[in-house]
């Protein structure tokens, strides 16, 4: 798959999961600005999702967006009626079949959530996919591949294997390519962590990156993306990575600055840090994912630092000249 396909397929896929997210009760304030900025980034961006949801709505897979009230007319007979209802159908399936044979629109969609808890999925191909808490996901079935979109948080996927029907997963900050594997995702808006446990997957940044790079993972292996930065690749503790799976948290001697997004997961209010002292001091040990609230209330006893709360986050600074 070249480039421009890449970016046209990346596109539509970001169109209808905010076709379908958007006309979900569910849907949050935060997610319905997100979709504003997204919006409002790219003219294309507001072209695809136009074009998107009138085919969504013809096709009757979405609610109108507003209550309209027909305007009285002169009826007809039955069978005007049923002829008619005959040639709209036949109109909007011509519409989905070519999109779905052009590779634009799904013939399947599925939208996938955990809240309060942890939540273990089973698609529509038979794949497993556990999400960790907070992380939403979009499945779609293309005519070439099975697709995913995740935003944000963090999933544990069982990949069935299919060499003739690859399965996709994007992010913020890039794809994953498969055929049928074991492996975590990570993700926030500014980097994405993939860990591999079993077989092997294909990353790369997305379309409008500047820096075209894939990297091949195999058990044991682990690659993080960063906007505008080059893959970074390494080995990675497995079960360390994959401990959230029975609710833990370990963290292995690392700096709050790495601590904090792994914590933040987990806390009804962000951790932000206050001083680049504060960043560096280091943290270790085994915890439970339920009580890291705990955790959070005892670090001026662990650590040299101050709670301070500000603008709906908990502010640490170090206490130490």
């Amino acid at each position: 798959m070249n480039d421009r396909s890449r970016t046209d397929s990346a596109l539509s896929e970001a169109a209808s999961h905010w076709c379908l997210r958007l006309h979900e009760a569910d849907c949050s304030d935060e997610e319905r600005r997100e979709f504003q900025r997204w919006y409002e980034a790219d003219p294309a961006h507001a072209a695809e999702y136009k074009a998107m949801c009138k085919i969504w709505q013809l096709s009757a897979q979405l609610p109108p967006s507003l209550p309209l009230r027909a305007p009285k007319r002169k009826t007809h007979g039955t069978g005007y009626q049923l002829a008619r209802a005959a040639c709209l159908l036949l109109v909007v399936g011509g519409l989905w079949a070519v999109g779905w044979w052009a590779g634009l629109l799904p013939a399947n969609a599925r939208y996938y959530a955990a809240q309060p808890e942890r939540r273990e999925v089973i698609l529509p191909d038979h794949s497993r996919v556990e999400l960790n808490l907070r992380t939403p996901m979009l499945y779609l079935e293309y005519v070439d591949r099975r697709s995913v979109l995740l935003k944000g948080g963090e999933a544990f996927f069982s990949v069935y294997h299919n060499a003739q029907y690859p399965f996709v997963v994007r992010t913020d900050n890039g794809g994953v390519r498969v055929t049928g594997t074991q492996f975590n995702i990570w993700t926030t808006p500014e980097r994405t962590a993939v860990t591999v446990s079993e077989g092997s997957v294909l990353v790369s940044p997305p379309p409008s990156n500047s820096i075209d790079q894939t990297v091949q993972l195999t058990p044991g292996m682990q690659a993080v993306l960063v906007a505008g930065t080059q893959l970074q690749v390494g080995q990675a503790d497995i079960a360390s990575v994959t401990s959230w799976r029975g609710g833990k948290l370990i963290l292995d001697d690392i700096s709050l600055r790495d601590a904090l997004p792994l914590l933040n997961r987990y806390l009804p209010q962000p951790l932000r840090l206050a001083d680049d002292s504060a960043a560096e001091l280091r943290i270790g040990g085994i915890y439970d994912t339920s009580s890291l609230e705990r955790l959070v209330v005892a670090l001026p006893r662990i650590l040299p630092v101050h709670l301070q709360q500000r603008d709906g986050a908990i502010l640490i600074s170090s206490t130490t000249p």
